[in-house]
């Protein structure tokens, strides 16, 4: 399975002054091996993305976001993956949907896609899997997806399934600002903080925009 740290970093959105907060974020890349079993966690309900991110800034401390991709090497390992995630501090962990083009993604998170759709693993199949899972973790999850399964469920139906498996956050790399007021709008229904992407070569204009219409925080995409 693997595991990484994707590279980039976060701008926080406080949701009622919206005051940007630079969280700093480094790459690695492990591997992480069959695991044995993994305990139930008494764990609370998790908050939401922004909460998570207001409670560390007034501790003074960043973001700890691991991401992994769903269904590699299989969805029982992931279901592992993420109490462990959890069980050692995660703050909020980003899962992602394989996809069959995962343009917005390197080597290594394109081959775990590869990985775990040859395993079969669907978006029903992970859905159905974090159902049993998310009541055990006190840590939010930000399912990072592509655009074509959420227009094939239908975006309104996808936000209120995902809302309904527990999820609080949701990246979509491939949707630019122009095309995202359906998203938007749908995830709002859903309570569901939908967390949009900038470079640092983004005009000055268009990232503010961008800012604004963001939740939970914002994706700064950069290249190491």
């Amino acid at each position: 399975m693997a595991m990484s740290l994707k590279g980039g970093g976060f701008l926080q959105l406080n949701k009622y002054g919206r005051c940007p907060l630079r969280i700093p974020a480094r790459r690695s890349v492990v591997s992480i091996g069959p695991a044995g079993p993994v305990a139930a966690l008494a764990a609370g309900a998790a908050v939401g993305v922004s909460e998570t991110f207001s409670r560390l800034k007034e501790q003074g401390k960043v973001a700890f976001i691991p991401y992994i991709t769903a269904g590699d090497p299989d969805l029982s390992t992931t279901a592992q993956a993420l109490k462990i995630l959890d069980k050692s501090g995660a703050d909020i962990i980003e899962l992602g949907v394989p996809h069959s083009d995962p343009l917005a993604d390197g080597p290594v998170i394109q081959a775990a896609s590869t990985r775990a759709l040859a395993r079969g693993t669907n978006l029903d199949s992970i859905l159905n899997m974090l159902n049993t899972v998310v009541p055990q973790l006190s840590c939010p999850i930000a399912l990072f997806s592509y655009y074509n399964p959420i227009l094939k469920r239908g975006i309104g139906n996808f936000m209120f399934t995902i809302k309904d498996a527990g999820i609080h956050g949701l990246v979509v790399p491939d949707v630019p600002l122009e095309e995202t007021e359906n998203l938007r709008r749908e995830a709002v229904k859903n309570d569901i903080e939908l967390v949009l992407l900038t470079t640092p070569t983004t005009p000055k204009a268009r990232m503010r925009a961008i800012v604004d219409a963001a939740e939970g925080f914002v994706y700064l995409v950069h290249g190491l």
